[in-house]
Order: C-alpha cells, then structure tokens, then sequence
C-alpha cells in the first residue's frame, strides 16, 4: 500500500492498514506533518462547519444520526489510539458551545437543536450558556475533545516507524496512475508500485478537474493569546459569517481562529488576524499578548460533507479531501473508512462520504453552480493589466505580478535585492496567481494552490512549482518549431 500524505490523516489511514496486516509506504511532499495537520487548532467535535438541519435538506433526514456517529465515534477512535499506544498529548474530554448572538441566529440554534438531538447527538439548547464572551443562547453538546495535534501525530509517526513503516520526505508525488499495480511516479523519475493508493494530500494531486469542481479553498487565519490564570477548558464557535472559534491549552494559551477566505481572493490578509484580535479583545477582555500567528487550508465541499472513498472512476486510487474546519475527525474517519474499504469490508459512513456523488438539493447545486461562476471569473485576470508596469518600486521581500507582452510574470525581490521571476501560470489548470503579502506567497485564486515565494509547491492541487520564467519562455519558443515539425 501507499498513502501520500503525511498529514494525520495519511498516518492514521496507515496506521489502520498497518494493523491490519498490510505493509505500507507514506510519500510526503516536505516533511510528516509540515502541511495542515501541523496548522490545526485541534478542535474534537461532531459540531460541524455546515449545519446539520442543512445537511438533513442536501443528504435526506436518514443521513444526518450516520453524520454525528461517524464523528463521536471519530473522536473515540482518537482517543483509543492515544490510549493503547501510550501517546502523552494532553487529551481532554470537554463540552462544545455553538452560540448565537442574534435573533435570527437564535431562530437557526433552535432549528439545529431539534434536528440534531433527534438524530442522536444529545445536545441541549441553554439560555444563558457557560461562555467567556458571556454570550446567551448556545446549543451544548457534552463529552467533545481536545488534544495537542503535534504530539499525537508524532506519537502515531513513532509507532508507524516501530511496526516497520516507510516513511520517504521530502519526496514529490507527480503522477498516480490507476491499474491493477499502482504508480506512484515522484519528481526525481522514481516509482512506487502499489496495489492500492490512498491519496490524503488535502487537495489531491492525482485529480485535475472532477473532485476540485466540488470543494472551494479557504485560508482560515489563527492567533493564541496568553491567558493566566483562566480555567476554561471547554470549545465555542459563534455563528457569524465569517464565523469564529475559541479553545485553551494545557500549558494555558487561548487559541481563537476564523475570518476565512477564499484562497487569493483577498486584497489585504493581515487585516484578517487584526479582526481576529479586535473580535478576542471585545469578547474575551482577560485575553493577554498575542504569543503566535499563523493560518491554515481548509477545503469546503459544496454539499457539506467530506469525500472519502475510491477515486472516481479509478477503482485501485482512493482519496480524502473536503474536510472543512474538521480535518481532525475526519481524519479519523478517514482511516476507518478507507482501511474498511481496502479490506473489502462494509463500512456504516462509506456512503454518505462517497467521492463520487452529485449534488442532491437546489441549495448544493446553487453551491456548485456559484463556485464554478467563481473560478471562471478568477481566469479574467489574463485580461488585466500587471501590478505595476515596472519592478522598479518593488520593495525587497515583496512580490508583484507584471505583464510582459502577453505573458504575466510572478517577480518576488527577496531581502539582498535579487529579482526571481517566474510563470505566473498556476501549474494546475492555468490560474493567474497572486501575491500575499502577509504569508510571502503565490496563491492561485482558482483551485487554491499555493506557492512559497520562490515558486515551491505548498499546496495541492498543482502537483509542481512554478516555472521559472526563462524555463517558460524557453518552452514557448520551442513549442511552434515542434508544431511545424508535425
């Protein structure tokens, strides 16, 4: 078997196979747990991004008790790993808040109350909720979790390592090609064969088109804040759109997170992290220094739920991606589904999460109709003008995009001085990218595919850096002699 990904959800998956008598390779792109898993805020919870009376309209009413299991059990399964294998990361049992603070919002906490306590969670709705902000009508839902996600992901990786897993990094996967023995084909030409693949790379990179049609990319942003003396344990989102998210450590910080958006499709993210702390500050005025920042990717499926399951159409390739603001249950699902599905097993939540499903409801559709108006909208910027005519003005450790003829460049000048230009051609599927200057990157607004400042892949679904502008030009002029040539 192999699994690419070295997030939690590729060491989970192969940590399940492993178990089960498989023999495993993981390929990861920059080092185990240098991509999402390592930029979660760890929140354990079947309370999820998209509300379950919404997922009871896309999905049918029967789908929504399989929904809550597949998550409570989830955080079960990470609790019962961290157990047996003696992994210290400061799991803890808490209770979660979803809190309202507007009338309308109130309206919709009681429709999910009824909803969701009638398909198992047993929640509760309270008026006067436990919260710091000191906020009023919030759904309970008791017997949550939190733990710290790098310490449980490094003890999983240590036990991997113990049963005789392969762990290759750095290592770029180019290629997966379906069939009865699997390639796994990397940058340096080197093959992996495999009877099976499990593709756990956030975004996969063995798909261009069918699966990145139905997820949006969102950067979602993060600030922990010291907080003395505070005893605090428990986890509280609000309702607000962007929403927000709230919970502390053990080694007492307050983490808050939220104010997403859509990848490359924000002028100024540093305002992102200002709002963040104006938001802490009126709610939570015990909250002290900010200690650390940072952001993170999630992916939103269009109807609400992940895609865990065969790759469409390749019946050997199997894939986990959409997790929304959940990459830590649905992780655990993951490894459960995907090991039951390998094993040629029936799996309860198999199909709810089946990849290859199609919009079911008019609000779905609605979602995916808008997402590709969106995307279309994004190639518009081949029409557009540059940043700026000239890199003259470009301060050092900026980037900007500028215009040559018909080609657009992405020209970063790095702290010496130095120009670096590149094809501003997202490798994917062709995206215009653009500069973030709070995160020195190059985001395509497409398909969300991220590059550090020089042109590296950071995230999927582009499967390679960005050319480097000679490289490109270089193709370009050998392009028409091999058409003549033909």
């Amino acid at each position: 078997m192999c699994v690419v990904g070295a997030g939690l959800a590729g060491l989970l998956t192969a940590l399940e196979l492993i178990e089960r008598g498989y023999s495993v390779v993981v390929l990861e792109r920059d080092r185990p747990l240098a991509g999402e898993s390592g930029k979660t805020t760890a929140h354990l919870t079947a309370v999820l991004d998209t509300r379950y009376f919404e997922l009871a309209r896309m999905h049918g009413e029967a789908a929504v008790p399989r929904i809550i299991d597949s998550h409570r059990r989830a955080i079960t399964h990470l609790e019962r790993v961290a157990n047996l294998h003696d992994i210290d990361c400061d799991f803890e049992r808490v209770s979660a808040f979803l809190a309202a603070e507007t009338e309308e919002q109130a309206r919709q906490l009681e429709r999910e109350h009824a909803v969701s306590h009638a398909a198992g969670l047993g929640c509760q709705l309270l008026r006067n909720a436990p919260l710091p902000s000191g906020a009023g009508v919030a759904l309970h839902v008791p017997d949550q979790a939190k733990f710290d996600p790098a310490k449980f992901a490094q003890g999983v990786l240590r036990r991997l390592q113990a049963l005789g897993c392969v762990v290759v990094s750095p290592v770029l996967v180019e290629k997966v090609e379906p069939g009865d023995l699997c390639r796994v084909t990397t940058n340096g030409g080197d093959v992996v064969e495999a009877r099976n693949v499990v593709v756990a790379s956030n975004s996969p990179i063995n798909d261009t088109f069918k699966m990145h049609t139905k997820q949006t990319a969102y950067r979602t942003y993060a600030l922990s804040f010291e907080i003395p003396g505070v005893q605090w344990h428990d986890l509280y989102w609000d309702m607000e759109d962007p929403y927000h998210y709230v919970r502390t450590t053990a080694d007492g910080l307050l983490i808050v997170g939220g104010e997403d958006h859509e990848v490359g499709q924000e002028d100024d993210p540093q305002q992102r992290w200002t709002r963040l702390e104006d938001w802490t500050r009126e709610r939570i005025p015990v909250a002290g220094n900010v200690a650390h920042r940072w952001s993170g990717q999630v992916l939103e499926p269009v109807d609400g739920l992940a895609y865990i399951g065969q790759n469409p159409g390749d019946s050997q390739v199997y894939i986990a991606t959409g997790f929304s603001g959940n990459g830590m249950t649905y992780s655990a699902i993951t490894a459960l589904v995907l090991a039951d599905r390998i094993a040629g097993l029936e799996n309860p939540w198999a199909e709810i999460f089946e990849p290859s499903r199609k919009p079911k409801s008019v609000s779905a559709l609605a979602s995916y109709v808008s997402g590709q108006a969106n995307v279309a909208a994004q190639y518009l910027d081949w029409l557009r003008p540059g940043d700026a005519a000239s890199t003259e003005t470009l301060p050092a450790g900026e980037g900007m995009i500028l215009r040559r003829g018909l080609k657009k460049l992405a020209v970063y000048r790095d702290p010496a001085g130095a120009l670096h230009e590149l094809s501003a051609t997202c490798p994917h599927l062709g995206g215009v990218v653009s500069w973030n200057r709070a995160e020195k990157t190059w985001d395509c607004p497409c398909h969300g595919s991220r590059f550090d400042c020089y042109g590296k892949v950071l995230n999927g679904p582009a499967a390679s850096n960005l050319s480097s502008a000679a490289s490109a030009e270089a193709r370009e002029e050998r392009a028409p002699k091999q058409r003549r040539a033909q």
